[in-house]
């Protein structure tokens, strides 16, 4: 439960809001410039996260720092993800205003689910809009989409993406709250459709070690243990950014329904997989300054 809103949170609040609004406004076309510019002026405000993006990018891709190919892969990650997200908010007030590809396939995924019975389990990760999938997804089902979400630090933020997901049609379940699992599984069972954007380094739970960008590394085994319960199928959907407020879907079986004797540690590979393949067709489009490896050698 969110205590009493501060006068302090107050202004972050209206801060956060008039923010929205600006983007509102802003036409779909000048999106990359307003992009561009916040790259510009904004990198000496997120040092560390340049920082763990250059540790990855040599770790994970061999582009030793200060490279030429390194230098440009940052800047197009950078102004992706910027512009990911400004489009994000922007079509958050107006859905009208994104055009998405390849809902015909994802339609077609979650009529094979309904007709087993069960709900779905919608793997993703922050590549692209990963808001827009639970977002589209309540669209197509005309119905709520549950979200797995961390909890922010701030409660002006808390609040803020309350709102956010409330008008994208969905419901989130914040990681830290009591008897996540049960929640997860009872979802499912009933019907609904959770989305589990499960390429973050997991911070206590259940977790396990798989193979992923050809290291092993430790992912969320919380999904394909509810998944298992539930004996729903699991899929993957990614949403990529094509162009201004312009995204395709890119979706694929995981597992089947009826996945209850599947081994948890199989299943979460083959989801960290699914997310391994998008990344490899968007490498640009991924959050690559998050301390996935944060623990290893390399990185010490």
């Amino acid at each position: 439960m969110v205590n009493k809103t501060t006068h302090k949170e107050v202004i972050l609040l209206c801060f956060y809001d008039c923010i929205l609004f600006l983007i509102k406004l802003t036409p779909r076309f000048l999106i990359p410039v307003v992009s561009r510019v916040v790259c510009f002026f904004g990198r000496s405000f997120v040092g560390r996260d340049i920082k763990i993006l250059r540790e990855n990018l040599e770790q994970m891709r061999d582009m030793p720092r200060g490279s030429q190919d390194a230098l440009a892969f940052e800047k197009r990650t950078f102004f992706n993800h910027i512009c990911s997200a400004l489009e994000t908010l922007k079509f958050s007030c107006k859905p009208e205003s994104l055009k998405v590809d390849g809902k015909e396939r994802l339609s077609e995924l979650i009529e094979a689910g309904r007709k087993k019975g069960t709900g779905s389990l919608f793997v993703t990760a922050h590549l692209g809009s990963w808001e827009s999938v639970g977002w589209v997804l309540s669209k197509i089902a005309k119905s709520d989409c549950h979200a797995l979400a961390r909890r922010p630090g701030c409660k002006a933020l808390e609040r803020f993406f309350d709102k956010f997901r409330c008008r994208l049609g969905m419901k989130v379940l914040l990681i830290d709250r009591p008897l996540l699992l049960r929640d997860m599984v009872k979802t499912l069972k009933s019907g609904g459709f959770l989305a589990v954007a499960m390429d973050q380094r997991p911070v206590g739970g259940r977790k396990t070690t798989v193979d992923f960008l050809g290291r092993k590394t430790d992912f969320v085994c919380g999904p394909a243990i509810a998944a298992g319960m539930a004996e729903c199928p699991v899929y993957a959907v990614f949403s990529v950014r094509k162009g201004p407020m312009h995204y395709e879907l890119i979706s694929s079986e995981v597992a089947p329904a009826g996945n209850k004797n599947l081994d948890v540690n199989v299943l979460t590979q083959r989801m960290a997989t699914a997310i391994e393949h998008a990344v490899d067709l968007y490498p640009d489009q991924w959050t690559w300054h998050y301390d996935r490896w944060l623990n290893d050698e390399a990185c010490a």
